[in-house]
């Protein structure tokens, strides 16, 4: 730092004196952050866009798999624990309020003086939701209920970044106290960068009820559906919410009715309430303000 300030005091050609200045300051904005307690980290995504790290490689010996979601344009999205990862997914794939989903987002390396290689961490899912899934997850509303709670008719536009990191209580490492720090370290740096960074437990986030909710509704995600089928729902429901025997009989009745129904939410073109089982009797509505549907076959 010395031989910066001694460099500004030499006398110099008058049109150097702000390119030094410039110089300088660079310099000590460098040195303010090397020397300062806040780690030094850098986010790598993958260059199409999708996860950054394949879970399914041949040399696992427990359970893993890969969720085609529709709302990651029908990507792959991998996960290695079916009870944690996978019932996120599908939950998060169901949820009203969970607009678009990523498994694996992103490396996070984490810089720190104390050793020479950086700390690495994988999130397990980035989401974009509404505001009120958020504050629902910060004020202790478990994941599940939030996933399937009803929308609030917040627009896209709103929309803001979660990074969740998923525990199964039968993960020893959540007890380290290296992991635990490295997480804290993470948590930080999503904090600087404006995004919300939170742990689910398993037993505590997931309820299995919610996850059978959500499951008879993901697990038709796939049945094709066409604008003539997104015409056919907007006008029965465009005078307001109606039962959902009355809108799968416009979508062509029978089981293929219910199938393009349960797609058609997933797709964010129409909400299903989801806060009990998907029955005849359960009401369905256009959900407004939701810039952000899925495309449909034409």
């Amino acid at each position: 730092m010395s031989i910066v300030m001694n460099i500004e005091k030499v006398r110099l050609p008058g049109f150097l004196k702000p390119l030094i200045k410039k110089a300088a300051a660079a310099v000590r904005k460098v040195v303010k952050i090397l020397g300062g307690s806040r780690p030094i980290a850098r986010l790598l995504k993958s260059k199409d866009g999708g996860p950054v790290r394949r879970i399914v490689n041949g040399r696992q010996t427990k359970y893993t798999g890969f969720f085609i979601s529709v709302k990651a344009d029908f990507a792959q999205m991998p996960w290695e624990s079916r009870k944690g990862e996978q019932a996120a997914l599908v939950l998060a794939e169901a949820s009203p309020r969970v607009v678009s989903l990523l498994a694996q987002p992103h490396r996070l390396e984490i810089f720190i003086r104390e050793q020479r290689a950086p700390l690495k961490y994988f999130p397990d899912l980035e989401l974009k939701v509404h505001p009120s899934f958020l504050a629902d997850l910060l004020n202790g509303v478990p994941f599940s209920s939030a996933a399937l709670a009803p929308s609030n008719n917040e627009p896209d536009a709103d929309l803001k970044t979660l990074i969740i990191e998923i525990k199964d209580d039968r993960d020893s490492r959540q007890h380290h106290p290296r992991y635990k720090r490295k997480l804290e370290l993470a948590e930080s740096i999503y904090r600087k960068l404006g995004t919300t960074f939170l742990t689910i437990q398993r037993v505590e986030d997931i309820f299995p009820g919610h996850l059978r909710v959500a499951s008879s509704v993901v697990s038709w995600r796939h049945t094709a559906v066409n604008q003539l089928d997104v015409w056919s729902a907007q006008k029965i429901l465009e005078e307001g919410e109606r039962i959902a025997a009355d809108v799968v009989q416009a979508l062509g009745g029978g089981p293929a009715g219910w199938g393009k129904l349960r797609a058609l939410h997933v797709r964010r073109i129409l909400e299903i309430n989801l806060t009990d089982n998907v029955t005849p009797q359960s009401m369905v509505r256009l959900p407004q303000f939701n810039t952000m549907q899925v495309r449909v076959s034409s």
